[in-house]
């Protein structure tokens, strides 16, 4: 059961900014995300000592059970000094995308660790959230309509866990994303009665990379998202 994972707090205040250094895709790394990966690690076995680790600081096995980590998502708003960023967890006791989610954002202090089942209602209007860099590059030209509104935030673990507590109505991403940027999130969304939905099918399997469009929503607005959204 994760409950809570002691430590992170300080190992943040600890590092309000942090260096920064670029992987091998391009993508940027700081001290904070190895840090917090190699700390929650250590958690993580003591509390799952039979399941892989697979984060996305180290990632060189893939079995199960496993437990799905992104340390750091949202790198880019933590380099930029906006609290959009979260530390995402997902425990899959099999590939069935099924399992326990845990996703928490130091800077608010929003803990997502439970969801209670949502009871979907038909309004006028829908307000669903995608990436703010997603959005600046002009993905979401001319996707918004009078009944499906978006507005950029950060992350998409953090977006996912403001989705399974009812803080907007769905998310979507037009790029493609790792397990580990979407477990936590996602786990929690089902544990709403969300569903995910990768390339028009809904998504029942745990793999490595899911390809766009993703949508997270309740399945009575699928179709209608998927013609804004194809």
């Amino acid at each position: 059961m994760v409950d809570e994972i002691p430590g992170i707090d300080a190992l943040v205040r600890r590092f309000p900014r942090a260096e920064i250094t670029i992987k091998a895709d391009g993508s940027p790394v700081t001290e904070l995300d190895l840090l917090l990966s190699a700390h929650v690690e250590q958690i993580i076995e003591r509390h799952f000592p039979t399941y892989t680790f697979y984060s996305e600081e180290k990632f060189s096995e893939w079995q199960f059970p496993l437990v799905a980590l992104d340390p750091l998502d949202g790198t880019r708003e933590y380099i930029e000094g906006r609290d959009e960023w979260s530390i995402s967890i997902g425990v899959f006791p099999t590939a069935d995308f099924s399992g326990e989610g845990w996703v928490y954002n130091p800077k608010t202090k929003e803990c997502f660790t439970e969801a209670k089942e949502q009871v979907f209602h038909q309004k006028a209007s829908y307000c669903g959230e995608v990436s703010g860099n997603e959005w600046k590059n002009g993905l979401f030209t001319n996707k918004t309509t009078a009944q499906f509104t978006l507005r950029p935030v950060g992350s998409i673990a953090y977006k996912l866990g403001r989705l399974s507590a009812g803080k907007c109505d769905y998310v979507v991403s037009l790029r493609p994303k790792n397990i580990w940027d979407i477990a936590g999130g996602t786990l929690l969304c089902h544990a709403a009665g969300l569903k995910f939905y990768s390339q028009g099918k809904e998504v029942t399997s745990v793999k490595q990379l899911y390809e766009p469009p993703l949508i997270w929503c309740h399945e009575e607005l699928f179709s209608k998202l998927s013609e804004v959204y194809p």
